[in-house]
């Protein structure tokens, strides 16, 4: 993160965790190796996306 005002409230990074959770959730119970690869590398996207904002 640039500058302190920049940073992300309590509330946004529960939402954001809460999201994460949920797909790695998701791909935890499937039981096809691709769609839970699928289900992984969104998450690791969405992830790297977030970062680079």
């Amino acid at each position: 993160m640039e500058a302190v005002n920049e940073m992300i409230s309590e509330k946004e990074l529960k939402l954001l965790m809460n999201f994460i959770k949920d797909d790695l959730m998701e791909a935890k119970e499937s039981t096809n190796t691709e769609v839970k690869d699928n289900k992984i590398k969104r998450v690791l996207e969405h992830i790297q996306q977030y970062l680079e904002d």
